[in-house]
């Protein structure tokens, strides 16, 4: 997989041996799969997601929460998806292409924050002291 600078993930993605790319200023909700899919520059992947072999997310496109977006089924530049399968929807307007790049800046700021929070190893062996 490629993580280049400033991409958020937030979910677990599945081990596939092809590549999934993801670039820079996109952010992925909790519970999404990604398999073996490109997500292009200043996207935004809604929770629970499902993006499929081949598919491909292009610069300034949201997918919204709970979509699957089939086999190399593509998201133009621009568009807002969703459903299953995911469907266009509509076009977006400026102002949401350029609220996508502050949405990932914003999640990273956060997580930064609560980093200190999580500990450096797993807490399971805490179950097996009791």
């Amino acid at each position: 997989m490629l993580l280049n600078k400033s991409a958020e993930i937030v979910t677990m993605l599945s081990g596939l041996p092809a590549e999934t790319s993801i670039e820079r200023f996109v952010t992925i909700g909790a519970y999404s799969l990604l398999r073996s899919c490109t997500i292009e520059p200043e996207c935004i992947i809604g929770k629970h997601s499902i993006l499929m072999e081949g598919s491909l997310v292009e610069t300034h496109s949201i997918l919204e929460a709970g979509s699957v977006l089939p086999p190399g089924r593509r998201i133009p530049s621009g568009e807002l998806w969703a459903g299953n399968p995911a469907k266009f929807v509509r076009s977006l307007s400026h102002e949401e292409i350029l609220e996508i790049p502050k949405l990932a800046v914003a999640i990273n700021d956060l997580s930064r924050t609560h980093f200190s929070e999580f500990l450096p190893y797993s807490t399971v062996y805490w179950k097996l002291r009791r």
